[in-house]
């Protein structure tokens, strides 16, 4: 079974969705891939970066966050015994997520919900319902965990 575990490149929601990932007996040969997606970084975003950054310099920085978050996750289920690996792309997690699971032959796609207000949603869209709709396969949204 092909499991695709999409990790968010803020880091937020990434420990919820990797623990539920790994909670789950999944059977032998099972293979988790981790994901995370840079997004791009436009010019008006690198400007509200302290300090004297160009769109390149925020643009590596944010691709390589998005890098060492899929590394640990992924060494976090090798950690509990899974066969796993990752993959950390750069563009829209909303087309690239669903995207990869149809060209890996994912079987479920395991993803975070944010709590992004209900203003933000409208904004910036939500990652988690984009991938439920254009997923090729099924989608387990996995809610923050809270502490009570």
């Amino acid at each position: 079974m092909r499991i695709l575990v999409a990790a968010s490149e803020t880091g937020d929601e990434s420990s919820d969705v990797v623990e539920a990932a790994a909670s789950f007996p999944w059977p032998a040969d099972s293979l988790l891939r981790v994901i995370t997606v840079g997004e791009k970084v436009h010019p008006s975003v690198a400007e509200l970066v302290p300090g004297d950054h160009d769109v390149a310099d925020v643009q590596k920085a944010s691709d390589a966050r998005a890098g060492i978050i899929a590394t640990n996750a992924a060494a976090k289920l090798q950690g509990r015994g899974f066969s796993a690996d990752w993959i950390s792309l750069e563009g829209d997690p909303k087309k690239l997520i669903p995207e990869h699971a149809k060209e890996w032959g994912a079987h479920i796609i395991i993803v975070g919900s944010s709590d992004r207000s209900a203003l933000e949603k409208i904004l910036l869209g939500s990652v988690s319902k984009a991938i439920v709709s254009d997923a090729p396969c099924s989608v387990l949204v996995i809610k923050k965990l809270t502490q009570s």
